[in-house]
């Protein structure tokens, strides 16, 4: 029987290659002869380097920058061929906020962070390495700018109503009237973003109210940004607001879409590029991650193995989740909680309890799929 695990991270816990690991393990103890091909994945937000990193060839590179408040940090990046991959996450990711003693993550960061960090980044390797392509992961921020401080970092100019230039270092500039904007010119490189979710720019599901509050903003402050972000859309392209994935990463999506950019599935690009020769043929593929919710049907990598898998066949696809809040995904057969009975949340994040679960449900699943020898969806 030939298996392919393709696990995203699970946060707090362990990495995705670990849970991958995790699962062969049980596998292996279920069917010992099994092939068992294991993917290192992301789906645009963190963890994105770390798989593209994997890739034959790929050339893992190191740049220091700032983060999303301005402090100094090391940021790495990827070279392959013509193409270079950055990582949202790496420079602006929501880990790098400031926390109370709670543990709750300080209100005014929606004023403070913004996504100029990840602009000065591409622009520093576009003329480094004049690429033809620049991949951008997108997910995993603690930024609810638009991408205004990308558009910055790059070398472009936003301005307020008044025809103040706005300069990102002192805060949010889609908080401080981003009205107007002069566009960096980026001469043939090919900008695309490789969206964690396919959320559009605003409403209920876009990047203000759907993921403002786990950034900080409270109720009247998502309201602010929301209202913010309309005008924001309307100078940078009037509807490219509603583009599936337009309001990743805080709506840098959008703003990669002004530049001439375009939007993909980050989970399912990534896994074709760095998998494509382990799909054809499986029996079985195993994904998961941390918390299994709504948000994973918006295109995190549960969805996209589900839909990859599909694409190339695979008669049974099983998700594997620490929390388990959804039991549809694209392309997923069944979408399962890898603990068997209720734990404290801080017992159930200790690396070693994940991979046990891990390797326990993978186990259990590899040996009912291997006695009933299933060549059809479940």
């Amino acid at each position: 029987m030939r298996v392919v695990v393709a696990m995203d991270s699970f946060k707090g816990s362990v990495g995705s290659a670990d849970a991958g690991r995790a699962v062969a393990r049980g596998v292996k103890r279920a069917l010992a002869d099994a092939h068992v091909s294991i993917l290192t994945v992301a789906d645009g937000g963190e963890g994105t380097i770390d798989a593209m990193a994997s890739v034959p060839g790929a050339q893992r590179l190191t740049i220091a920058t700032q983060d999303l408040l301005g402090r100094p940090i090391e940021a790495a990046y990827v070279l392959v061929g013509n193409t270079v991959i950055v990582e949202s996450a790496s420079v602006l990711g929501l880990p790098l906020l400031d926390h109370g003693l709670d543990g709750t993550v300080d209100q005014t960061s929606p004023m403070r962070a913004t996504s100029l960090p990840l602009g000065v980044v591409m622009r520093a390797v576009i003329d480094a390495h004049a690429p033809t392509a620049v991949m951008v992961g997108l997910g995993g921020t603690g930024t609810t700018d638009g991408g205004t401080g990308l558009v910055v970092g790059l070398g472009g100019v936003v301005r307020d109503s008044a025809g103040v230039s706005l300069d990102p270092a002192d805060g949010n500039p889609l908080l401080r009237g981003a009205a107007s904007v002069e566009l960096p010119n980026l001469g043939n490189v090919a900008i695309r973003g490789l969206t964690d979710v396919r959320a559009p720019l605003r409403g209920d599901s876009g990047a203000a109210r759907m993921f403002g509050p786990q950034k900080g903003a409270e109720p009247a402050m998502v309201e602010r940004l929301e209202g913010a972000m309309a005008t924001w859309e309307a100078e940078v392209g009037g509807r490219i607001g509603a583009t599936p994935g337009a309001g990743a990463a805080g709506g840098i999506g959008a703003a990669l879409l002004a530049l001439g950019g375009d939007l993909v599935s980050g989970s399912e690009w990534i896994l074709e590029f760095a998998g494509a020769d382990v799909w054809d043929g499986a029996d079985l593929v195993f994904t998961g991650e941390g918390h299994i919710d709504a948000q994973s049907a918006l295109g995190k990598v549960p969805h996209g193995v589900g839909v990859v898998a599909r694409r190339h066949g695979s008669p049974v696809v099983v998700a594997l989740g620490g929390a388990v809040g959804t039991d549809t995904l694209d392309g997923v057969d069944a979408v399962l909680p890898i603990h068997t009975q209720p734990l404290p949340l801080a017992e159930a994040m200790k690396p070693d309890v994940t991979e046990h679960a891990l390797a326990h449900a993978a186990r259990q699943v590899a040996a009912i799929v291997g006695a009933v020898g299933r060549t059809q969806p479940m």
